[in-house]
């Protein structure tokens, strides 16, 4: 119910452009192939496979310049070319509140069992694919590093009701959006996309979607 709603998460919700944080290779991909809401599966993520974006530009900048320091700090320079460790954010229309109306957007925007549940399920089975059935997701992104607690869980070294706990240990201010069906991808509207190191705006003229 709308009700429900804390009035912050409203006016979210209500935003019209969100912020996909990627890089050159992930860009590149867009442009070329548009936007796949499977492109992660397998991968271990807060809500599971989806195409994820954030409400903000500076939400987007900070995750992905954080993601490619992680990946630097992993050696991971030696393996992949340049291009996967240039930030980019793009910029697309979407309209959100209108799925939430209908019943078909899940908030996940307070920091209890059910929030650190469900991204522990996700993770911890993660090659399973996608394990749920919304649409849209609305949430809160963990600051106490899911992935470290799940891997301790995998090696034996947490229980799961343990890495439940300390997902919930505390959270950072940032919130995402995740996307689940195709359908939905395929309506997203790019309209600006740019490395984040310069500014330099990108060119997205063939961008496989285009309308």
């Amino acid at each position: 119910m709308i009700l429900d709603l804390r009035p912050k998460t409203k006016r979210i919700l209500e935003r019209q452009m969100w912020y996909h944080a990627t890089t050159m290779v992930g860009y590149s991909n867009i442009i070329e192939q548009g936007v796949k809401f499977d492109v992660s599966w397998g991968s271990e993520l807060d809500f599971g496979p989806g195409f994820y974006l954030a409400p903000d530009q500076k939400m987007a900048e900070d995750f992905i310049l954080r993601q490619i320091s992680f990946n630097r700090q992993n050696g991971l320079e030696s393996i992949f070319p340049p291009e996967f460790f240039e930030a980019v954010v793009m910029e697309f229309e979407f309209h959100p509140f209108p799925y939430f109306e209908r019943g078909e957007l899940k908030v996940l925007d307070l920091n209890n069992e059910e929030f650190a549940t469900f991204i522990t399920d996700n993770r911890i089975r993660a090659k399973e694919g996608l394990i749920h059935d919304f649409p849209l997701i609305y949430g809160i992104m963990s600051d106490s590093n899911p992935a470290a607690l799940v891997s301790m869980f995998r090696d034996g070294e947490l229980d799961k009701h343990q890495v439940i706990t300390g997902i919930m240990e505390r959270t950072i201010g940032t919130r995402q959006l995740s996307i689940h069906v195709q359908e939905l991808c395929d309506t997203l509207i790019l309209r600006k996309a740019y490395e984040v190191a310069g500014r330099k705006e990108l060119d997205i003229n063939d961008y496989y979607n285009k309308r």
